[in-house]
């Protein structure tokens, strides 16, 4: 039948099984008596009804406070409602009830995010607390940052012969990167993108690894479930969601044929774009719909009464990584708004947040063996579409790399990839800083005619392991020290930047 997915017998045990966890058993996946579930699964989960509730930064657009309230529910249960305290002329008032507004999934991507209901609000301005039922979500914005924490690339990767342990946090240590970054309580949480990796069955030979992995749906035009977000995403992340507001960027792995539906359900910062990636009907086949740039937005994060970041994020699901394609002239837009929003101003620092690095490279294992112009260079189509608009920036945040890494171009902004948290890690050498610079081919030629590479690069470096960076502002303006730490917590890294430059990189371990 024509618009109409086929549920396999395999999801519809998961369904029964799911479904005793929304009622509120919390039997998740079959996953309870292994060590991800017991890090992850906080101990109120579905006692009210919320399974989880976190609080999302978005545009001014959508919220005048600059923050989003979700919660998602088992389907069939009504919206929460919001309880708001402010504190006028000093005094704590509890403030107003706010009901929350149910964000259904598409209809054309039912069965698979049936079982779940999403539920949203805005903070409104002035917020000092926000209470769901027991919990309390991040109500504002800090008034005086002291601590961001970062983090990317964290799901439990299932594609073709790449299969994680999905039950060990030793193997996949999402549960426990977040614990650490929970403890730690920082003012905010970037995330950067590429949440979901469960994209395929389990294969048969694999089930100790990963066999209680909800499967995709046959003839789904997408790899995403609402099984597979709990599993992923939600439930392992969980430990984060009291502690701060959440910035989030859209990967690769969040395309609409991908993980883009559960994406745009329960992260997108917009109030209107849960259908975003809603599959489409062509000739009587439900398809992905074709690639979209998202909108590009900022936002101010205050430092002190005199300092000021500003975050600009800029969508980058899309585009070639090894080669330039039509996209970048599309990309290009984004970056074009970018520096509208981000033009210099006293007081005011900005960063920008793009899934895929402008300035990273992978391992030379990576090189084909019939290609001797090749380049470890990535990211082509974010390189060209943008050249010349990047003079606002002090630093570049990314991912999609699965190793962290920080690369120094001269004369622009400091790039950082942060593709570390959880997803199975690239090659563990091979990241000898490349001769030339980027858009420079292995002979220095310039790899797109008419483009004029880059320099190389002056510092250039590689660590392979788990783990999450935090940030803190130093005394003056543009000064900010990096701090890259293991699941375990123990630092491995330290970057000192000033600026748009890493002064210092160092390995403490």
């Amino acid at each position: 039948m024509s618009g109409v997915l086929q549920w396999p017998s395999a999801f519809a045990a998961w369904g029964a099984r799911g479904r005793s966890l929304l009622a509120g058993a919390v039997c998740l996946l079959g996953l309870l008596q292994t060590q991800t579930a017991r890090a992850a699964i906080p101990p109120d989960a579905g006692v009210d009804g919320v399974l989880v509730a976190y609080t999302l930064v978005a545009p001014e657009s959508q919220s005048a406070s600059g923050l989003i309230a979700r919660a998602v529910i088992p389907a069939g249960l009504e919206c929460p409602n919001m309880l708001v305290a402010f504190r006028p002329r000093g005094v704590v008032h509890q403030g107003r009830r706010v009901e929350m507004d149910a964000r259904l999934a598409p209809a054309t991507t039912a069965p698979a995010f049936s079982a779940l209901t999403v539920c949203e609000a805005a903070i409104p301005q002035g917020a000092i607390r926000v209470n769901l039922g027991h919990r309390e979500l991040p109500a504002s914005l800090p008034r005086s940052l002291r601590e961001i924490a970062v983090l990317g690339d964290t799901g439990c990767r299932i594609k073709g012969s790449d299969v994680q342990d999905c039950g060990s946090t030793a193997e996949w240590p999402l549960a426990r990167i977040a614990a650490r970054i929970a403890e730690r309580r920082p003012d905010v949480v970037l995330y950067l993108g590429d949440f979901y990796y469960r994209e395929a069955a389990c294969p048969p030979d694999q089930e100790g690894l990963c066999g209680t992995s909800p499967p995709p749906l046959t003839g789904a035009p997408f790899t995403d479930s609402a099984y597979g977000w709990l599993a992923d995403v939600l439930l392992p992340l969980a430990p984060l969601f009291p502690m701060a507001p959440l910035v989030i960027l859209q990967g690769n792995h969040e395309a609409c044929d991908r993980g883009g539906n559960g994406y745009f359900l329960f992260f997108d910062p917009f109030m209107d774009s849960a259908d975003v990636c809603a599959p489409i009907e062509q000739d009587g086949v439900l398809v992905a719909p074709p690639p979209r740039l998202r909108p590009t937005w900022s936002t101010d994060l205050r430092i002190h009464f005199s300092r000021t970041l500003r975050l600009a994020l800029v969508d980058a699901t899309y585009g070639g990584d090894g080669a330039l394609t039509s996209w970048s002239e599309i990309q290009r837009q984004g970056y074009e708004e970018a520096a509208r929003l981000t033009s210099r101003s006293q007081g005011v620092e900005s960063w920008l947040l793009v899934h895929r690095p402008i300035f990273g490279h992978v391992t030379d294992l990576f090189k084909p063996a019939d290609d001797p112009l090749w380049t470890p260079w990535t990211s082509v189509d974010q390189q060209v579409a943008s050249l010349g608009l990047l003079d606002n920036y002090d630093l570049i945040l990314s991912s999609h790399l699965h190793v962290a890494q920080a690369v120094q171009i001269p004369d622009l902004p400091a790039q950082i990839v942060l593709g570390n948290g959880g997803t199975l890690l690239d090659p563990a050498s091979g990241y000898e800083t490349p001769t030339f610079g980027p858009l420079a081919d292995a002979t220095g030629a310039p790899l797109i005619e008419g483009v004029a590479p880059y320099p190389p690069a002056t510092m250039d470096k590689t660590a392979v392991r788990f783990g999450y960076a935090v940030a803190h502002p130093g005394r003056e303006t543009g000064d900010w020290s990096w701090e890259h730490y293991t699941p375990e917590g123990a630092l491995f890294a330290q970057c000192t930047q000033s600026g748009p430059s890493l002064r210092r990189c160092i390995r403490s371990n």
